[in-house]
């Protein structure tokens, strides 16, 4: 992978880092794999960091999601080989391709998404309303 080193400074955090290097915050993670950092302890200033380019970290994670996908993809495989299966599909009367095709997973996609902002601020503060975000988060500014 593909690294280059960075010194923390006075008043970085390892999302601050994440955010300069990789343009987001999230990437924090990596970053304290790589240097095998306790995320519970502070890191001194002047301590030197190893951290991934951008093109590596997003090659990471489109790796990780062919990963994903293939492992999806298998299971499918096991359960569409499965007597069950197989048993279903011989009583419709209708192959295992068009059975899949017939299948709505849209429901468990919606699951598998990341909250947006606005639905990790209404679970935060418990509100179930549909109360505009500006009037949610009014208090902050």
């Amino acid at each position: 992978m593909s690294t280059q080193p960075i010194v923390f400074s006075s008043g970085d955090t390892l999302t601050s880092v994440a955010y300069k290097v990789l343009g987001e915050s999230s990437g924090w993670r990596e970053i304290a794999d790589i240097n095998d950092l306790d995320i519970f302890s502070l890191i001194e200033v002047g301590q030197s960091l190893t951290v991934p380019t951008k093109s590596a970290a997003e090659r990471r994670i489109k790796n990780i999601a062919v990963d994903n996908i293939n492992s999806v993809n298998a299971r499918v495989q096991s359960i569409v080989n499965s007597r069950e299966v197989k048993t279903i599909t011989k009583l419709l009367g209708v192959d295992t391709t068009q059975l899949l095709k017939d299948l709505d997973l849209s429901s468990l996609a919606g699951k598998l998404s990341a909250p947006t902002k606005e639905e990790r601020l209404r679970k935060a503060l418990k509100m179930e309303t549909d109360t505009p975000i500006y009037r949610l988060s009014s208090w902050v500014f």
